[in-house]
């Protein structure tokens, strides 16, 4: 009898001691910057976030016969070329570098710039993403 009752004993026991224990879980790595929410069954990282915007740049197109310096570059090249004896060459830029070599090739006076054409400036857009 005695070994029925302390049989019955040593298994409530250890049923009570089973059945009111939570089950363990280990911690898990936590970095400085972030912290979990608990969102319904999961676990959220709230910080930091990363996301992404449109940003306009601008694009400067730069024609290389018409700059306001153009005719003067092309006249001391030309110049430079005649004096280092180089057969001419034609221009592929064109404009007013093209006329400006021409003239300093040959010799001749300096005329200046006669069309002066500003640089266009074209918009576009491109993202860029960061963390919040």
């Amino acid at each position: 009898m005695k070994k029925i009752i302390y049989t019955l004993l040593s298994l409530t026991s250890a049923s009570v001691f089973l059945l009111n224990n939570e089950p363990a879980q280990a911690h898990r790595y936590r970095h400085p910057y972030s912290r979990n929410y608990y969102y319904g069954d999961f676990y959220r990282r709230a910080y930091p976030r990363r996301y992404c915007y449109p940003v306009t740049r601008w694009y400067v197109n730069q024609d290389p016969a018409y700059h306001p310096r153009a005719y003067s570059d092309g006249y001391r090249q030309g110049r430079e070329s005649a004096k280092n004896g180089n057969s001419y060459k034609e221009r592929t830029a064109g404009g007013e570098f093209a006329r400006g070599f021409e003239d300093g090739f040959y010799g001749r006076e300096f005329q200046g710039q006669k069309n002066i054409v500003a640089n266009a400036y074209q918009p576009f857009t491109t993202s860029e993403c960061d963390w919040y």
